[in-house]
């Protein structure tokens, strides 16, 4: 680690080296261009000076030999005056030829007047001095004509500021050429300068004259080097800088101290200048966070003075290096005053980040990247436009969209969807040769618009209209990219656009899904053809604003087709943003019916775009804030109070609190990412292998497995299934954790049956579509589906007129929807024959379930209104039914699922009425006897006596007031007779037992239902034969049995009847040897085959024999004991029933119950077979 740390710094240290090697050879080209340029400079001029002081005029021969006429001297002289660098060189060639004695005074005013470039001053020079060196009187005239041009009277201002700054230098050069007499010329450039510094001390106008001066004159004037170069100098070497011996450097220090006088003055100015700006820069964030926008007003002064401002101090920086003097200190936080800079900043400042107008790559891809055939088409020579450079990007302003809706809304008339008559001969404008290497889809394109160059004007009528038909036909963007090139390619003439802008503005008013594409259709030829776009947003344009001219409530559908497409082009770029905010303001202004809902049409298309465009989103903002207070001022309905919301919060979504984020461990991680990230179809079998690798022997990471296999919720629904098939194949591996996700799904089931939370609802239907689909993968039994189908109807469910279950609620239909999804689920899988009959069964307690919720009055008609029970649960019902019972028929009303019911317990429960009847007399007659029944222990004695309680809790009100009367009755008839009989026969009061609570009511119901149900499945389950005796078939038993034999076997223990290997003739096994009957396959055609064998007694297969036929016959005298026991305990019920018959028959009694008849035992032994069998 050191040593790369070692080699990393030299490698820095290395680059630092190189950069600033780079840099000080720059800085020493850039010196020694500078001194040489200056030593050539002062070379140049010092030649120059020479040969203007030291010359010989010519004689007056040498003027005889020139041209002297009129015409060519007089365009001489005119050619002056419009002079140019290039024009040196012809001029100086005329000059040779000509005579221009008679012409100096001309010439002077020409060059002094002449409307020269500061590039130009060099060859005016170099003429002047050809004319100084060759005409006697040129240095007087031409001295007196800079007199006239470089004349200022004492407080005027100088009128053109660029034609003083280069007369300014052109003076200067021509007195230190010596064109100019040194000492008139000296004292001429002096009084100019001390009166343009003088004047120029306060508002500094002239300021770019007196810096134009010191950059080319300042070095022969007043010494003037650049500090850089003097630093470089000083730096490499301390080199000498040339310096000009035309003034001695006591007059150019008299100049220099005039200049930096003038700087103090311009240091002043500037920071003057610069706490203007910051005022201006303050007032500009106070405006914009107040009002949102910046008045036009106020943008152009603010752009206006950081103009003047930014160029001020370029050249204050400009001059203080010349004069080697430093700038005062400015404000470091100096902003550019301009409304964009404001924004900007005040975007930062609120920390809004990065602005994306789409949201996605996707969406940005619909709206930007468009099919460009501008290279394929002939003679199209347009420049490619891009519409960010057509929009004005400054900052747009509520007081410039008032003004352009004041001139825009001036339409009373009805928009005209009428075109420019068709020109039949616009139609033979285009004709489109085949280009060379195309893309395909191009290419074939093309392909296509040859052949149809060979068709008749006709037919390509006939199929542009069917084009036209098609497009609204183009739903996606492959569609409508290949219609946009058809069109280009084929059908692209005047006439046919005219006619294609007029079919695109009608599409149909129902079709917002084309707008989209059909915007995208129009931008595509946009590039190519602009009158199309521009033909559809006049049409739009007049349509809205007709629209809100005439103020009506009607036509709403066109309404909205009309600001969704006006979305869609500002979005396509083909639509300004100006304008479309323009239509926002004018909807704005009356707020109010349609055009709420035409602002929230728009807003919900464009509104996210233009919010987070730069140049709108302030604008955008404030129009959004207007819209919130006025639906908070106004008193709108819920629809469009919610439409307005809806648009509001979509465009600005409301700030929502960062939780905070689960920091688990890398297993943790995994085990998450295996189930709810890659878990799908096709990975089934790897998801399995992944988590059969992990440590099922840490109690932390199977804990968590088994608690990410419970959460089927937190999957999609459709991989709940993928969900239990990993269940199943980890079910051979980790049987254990297999079962703890089985019961923490049923937990989570029976848990949403006890807490009704409308929260937990896709939970709900979550775990009970994986707890069919743990059914379909053999995890669970069908007695766990039936139950917990049981639990969905029954838990918490109140059948009991006016009791309102918290559980479950009259308006809850949601267990109807969760019975439906495990019914769906599993359903179709109950195959076997018992688990069939019982989904039978809980379908009939389930339509009981629909139909007792149907019935409620809370889904009643009301009036003449439809049935308020919600269609969707109808149509779930009716199709899970379908799905589990095609041929199932459905009960129509509760009244027809509660006979069902009860037909079922008749079925279900033959003796349950029996009892019931038995149950009643018997407690008739123990309250006309004041004697208690007694407690027994036997479970289905105490369900029969809950439901004859319950029974008599139904009965009418009449006939349970008469038993109460006959019951007191006789109560007071016992108590008189007992009164003679002894204290020992006397019953013991029993005290009065509590009242149970109805929760203990329904768990004694739920408790008798299963053990009825368990009890009555054991009775219908088939008894399997037993398979170990199998007859011996007729046709082996050869011989008959004797008389012998059969009495024999008659005086023995109870034999078999028949054995898989006992023939009938066996003997005794006690006696001798025992016959068996071999019971084979045949080899052909699988036809059995017996044959006879005998085994000794004291075999294995003999003993096991005799042993079971004992066991036999000891269970059979077990059975007649009891049988015995139960008929003695008959008739002794059957006598003291007769003693307290004659008891009851002797007392008289006001009330006499009908008799019902008794049932009478069987007297004697019972059959047996008949109870048992």
């Amino acid at each position: 680690m050191v040593e790369e740390k070692d080699a990393e710094n030299k490698d820095t240290e290395q680059a630092a080296d190189d950069s600033a090697v780079d840099v000080e050879a720059q800085e020493k080209e850039e010196l020694t261009a500078f001194l040489n340029e200056l030593k050539a400079k002062i070379s140049a001029k010092s030649q120059l000076r020479y040969e203007n002081t030291n010359f010989e005029l010519p004689e007056e021969s040498y003027f005889v030999k020139l041209d002297s006429s009129l015409k060519r001297n007089t365009a001489f002289v005119k050619k002056l005056k419009q002079f140019t660098a290039a024009q040196l060189d012809a001029l100086m060639k005329d000059m040779k030829g000509l005579n221009l004695s008679k012409y100096i005074s001309e010439i002077c005013s020409a060059l002094s007047e002449a409307k020269i470039k500061m590039t130009d001053v060099p060859a005016v020079v170099m003429l002047c001095s050809k004319l100084h060196q060759t005409y006697e009187d040129f240095d007087n005239e031409f001295f007196e004509a800079w007199q006239k041009t470089l004349q200022l009277k004492p407080g005027e201002k100088i009128g053109n500021a660029s034609k003083m700054r280069v007369d300014l230098r052109l003076f200067a050069e021509l007195v230190s050429s010596g064109v100019i007499n040194t000492k008139q010329g000296l004292g001429l450039l002096g009084n100019v300068l001390t009166n343009v510094i003088s004047q120029d001390k306060e508002d500094h106008s002239n300021f770019s004259i007196i810096l134009s001066f010191c950059r080319h004159c300042g070095e022969e004037y007043a010494g003037l080097v650049p500090r850089k170069m003097i630093n470089l100098a000083a730096k490499y070497g301390n080199q000498p800088i040339p310096k000009s011996d035309f003034l001695a450097p006591d007059k150019q220090q008299n100049l220099r101290n005039l200049l930096k006088d003038y700087f103090k003055y311009l240091c002043k100015y500037l920071l003057s200048e610069q706490a203007e700006l910051m005022n201006m820069t303050n007032n500009l964030k106070k405006a914009m966070a107040s009002k949102g926008e910046i008045s036009t007003k106020t943008k152009e002064k603010c752009e206006l003075m950081q103009a003047n401002f930014d160029k001020l101090l370029s050249s204050a920086q400009t001059l203080s290096d010349l004069l080697d003097e430093p700038l005062p200190e400015l404000a470091k936080e100096i902003e550019p005053c301009n409304p964009d800079a404001v924004i900007e900043n005040m975007m930062d400042e609120a920390a809004l980040g990065e602005l994306d107008p789409w949201g996605d790559e996707e969406t940005k891809s619909f709206y930007v990247d468009l099919p460009d055939l501008r290279q394929f088409l002939p003679n199209f020579s347009a420049p490619k436009i891009d519409p960010e450079q057509i929009e004005d990007t400054s900052v747009m302003t509520e007081e410039a969209l008032d003004a352009e809706i004041d001139n825009d809304m001036d339409l009373d008339d009805p928009p005209s969807t009428t075109s420019d008559p068709a020109n039949d001969k616009d139609d033979k404008d285009d004709d489109i040769p085949v280009s060379g290497s195309l893309p395909d889809k191009i290419g074939n394109a093309l392909m296509e618009a040859g052949r149809m160059n060979n068709q008749t004007a006709g037919s390509i009528k006939q199929q542009f209209a069917q084009f036209l038909k098609n497009l609204n036909n183009c739903v996606n963007k492959e569609l409508i990219d290949s219609a946009a090139i058809e069109f280009l390619l084929n059908y692209n003439t005047k006439n046919n656009r005219k006619k294609l802008t007029k079919s695109i503005f009608g599409v149909h008013r129902n079709r917002l899904d084309l707008l989209p594409f059909l915007s995208r259709f129009v931008a595509i030829i946009n590039l190519c053809n602009t009158d199309v776009a521009l033909d559809l947003w006049e049409l739009l344009r007049k349509e809205f604003k007709w629209h809100i001219r005439m103020k009506n409530q009607l036509n709403i559908e066109s309404k909205i087709k009309v600001v969704r497409f006006m979305g869609e082009m500002v979005k396509f770029g083909l639509l300004k943003k100006f304008d479309a905010l323009s239509c926002l303001k004018i909807l704005l202004r009356d707020f109010q019916h349609h055009q709420i809902e035409m602002a929230c049409a728009f807003i919900e298309v464009a509104g996210v775009y233009l919010y987070n465009c730069k140049d709108t989103r302030w604008l955008m903002n404030t129009f959004l804030d207007q819209m919130m207070r006025l639906k908070t001022a106004t008193a709108l309905d819920s629809r469009h109070a919610a439409q307005v919301e809806n648009v509001y919060y979509l465009v600005k979504p409301p700030e929502t609190v960062k939780q905070d984020v689960v920091l688990r461990p890398p297993i943790h991680e995994y085990i998450r990412h295996l189930i709810f990230e890659e878990l799908n179809k096709q990975n089934v079998e790897r998801s399995i292998k992944m988590l059969r690798r992990i440590n099922w022997n840490d109690p932390s990471v199977s804990s968590y497995v088994i608690k990410c296999l419970s959460k089927a919720y937190l999957l999609r629904f459709p991989l709940i299934r993928c969900l239990a098939d990993v269940l199943s194949g980890l079910s051979s591996y980790q049987e254990r954790a297999v079962t703890m996700v089985i019961d923490n799904v049923f937990e989570d089931i029976r848990a949403g049956l006890e807490i009704h939370s409308p929260k937990l609802a896709q939970r709900r239907i979550a775990m009970a579509k994986y707890l069919g689909e743990l059914y379909n993968y053999k995890l669970v039994e069908s007695t766990n589906i039936l139950n917990t189908l049981y639990s969905i109807i029954s838990l918490g469910v109140s059948t009991e007129e006016g009791v309102i279950s918290p559980l479950d609620p009259p308006d809850s239909l949601f267990r109807l929807k969760l019975a439906c999804v495990l019914l769906d689920t599993c359903g179709p899988y109950f195959t076997s024959s018992t688990s069939k009959q019982k989904l039978d069964y809980f379908l009939i307690f389930f339509q009981h379930y629909y139909w007792y919720k149907k019935s409620n009055p809370i889904f009643s008609r009301v009036q003449d209104t439809h049935d308020l029970f919600p269609i969707l649960v109808d149509h779930m019902y009716r199709d899970c039914l379908a799905n589990v019972r095609p041929k199932l028929k459905l009960f129509k009303n509760l009244e027809q699922a509660k006979e069902a019911i009860e037909k079922l317990r008749e079925k279900l429960y033959p003796q349950l009425k029996e009892l019931t009847a038995q149950q009643q007399q018997q407690q008739d007659a123990d309250e006309a006897n004041n004697l208690q029944p007694i407690p027994e222990d036997s479970e289905f004695d105490d369900g029969a006596s809950d439901d004859s309680s319950s029974e008599m809790d139904r009965r009418p009100r009449d006939e349970c007031q008469d038993d109460e009367e006959a019951a007191n009755q006789a109560n007071t008839t016992d108590w008189t007779e007992n009164e003679g009989m002894p204290e020992d026969d006397v019953v013991p009061n029993i005290p009065k037992i509590s009242e149970k609570t109805k929760e203990d009511l329904e768990f004694e119901q739920m408790f008798e239902k299963m053990a009825q149900d368990s009890y009555q499945e054991r009775l219908k389950e088939t008894i399997k034969p037993n398979t170990k005796d199998i007859p011996v078939p007729m046709m082996v038993r050869n011989n008959k049995k004797s008389y012998e034999q059969i009495s024999s076997a008659s005086n023995a223990a109870p034999a078999p009847s028949s054995s898989a290997a006992v023939s009938n003739d066996s003997k005794n096994p006690a006696s001798g040897p025992i016959n068996f009957v071999l019971m084979v396959r045949g080899g052909k055609g699988g036809k059995q085959q017996f044959k006879s064998f005998v085994a000794p007694s004291d075999s294995q297969l003999a003993i096991n024999l005799k042993l079971q036929e004992e066991k036999i016959r000891e269970e059979k005298e077990k059975v007649k004991r009891l049988t015995l026991n139960i008929t003695e305990r008959i008739e002794e019920e059957d006598y003291q029933e007769s003693l307290m018959q004659s008891q009851r028959s002797s007392q008289t009694s006001l009330y006499t119950r009908p008799s019902k008849p008794k049932f009478k035992h069987q007297k004697g032994a019972p059959d047996v077979d008949s109870i048992f069998h």
